[in-house]
């Protein structure tokens, strides 16, 4: 739920504008099936889902009746390779592919909801929000010497030898 999400990016540092505003990157990108089929199947879907995107992502998402987990969907279907505000305008129309993201929007808080309309109305300001808030987020504990690493394929650890 977003109190808890509000209270993950708290632990860090980050308050709520900044989960709003990074959440924006969504904006571009592609997610597999498996990340988000829970909202779409069952005897009752999401109902925060807009009803034509969710047929349009259950059709997209299976083969027959079972998910394709593999599949890769847009996280914006309109501006797909276009960092843009067009994320937050998805979002009010119930349009967010992924459950956290349609969470600021249609469950938020009043905070929330209120940033989701003014990113609509103000890409200016979500683009140098953006950036503050990257900053931020990258300066928060980040690994150094041989404490972390950066990865070849983000999926997996590097893997070293011991030659």
């Amino acid at each position: 739920d977003i109190s808890t999400l509000i209270s993950k990016f708290k632990d860090v540092g980050l308050t709520e504008k900044d989960m709003v505003t990074l959440s924006g990157a969504h904006t571009i990108g592609k997610a597999r099936c498996a990340t988000f089929s829970s909202r779409l199947m069952g005897v009752q879907p999401d109902s925060t889902i807009q009803t034509e995107y969710l047929t349009s992502l259950q059709q997209l998402c299976t083969q027959g009746f079972v998910i394709n987990n593999n599949t890769l969907i847009a996280l914006d279907l309109e501006t797909p390779v276009t960092f843009d505000n067009q994320y937050y305008a998805n979002l009010r129309s119930g349009e967010g592919l992924l459950k956290t993201d349609q969470l600021l929007y249609s469950n938020g808080s009043e905070t929330t909801r209120e940033l989701v309309e003014f990113y609509i109305q103000n890409q200016p300001a979500f683009f140098e929000n953006f950036k503050t808030s990257m900053i931020k987020m990258g300066n928060i504990q980040p690994l150094t010497g041989t404490s972390g690493e950066i990865r070849r394929n983000c999926k997996f650890i590097n893997s070293y030898s011991s030659a």
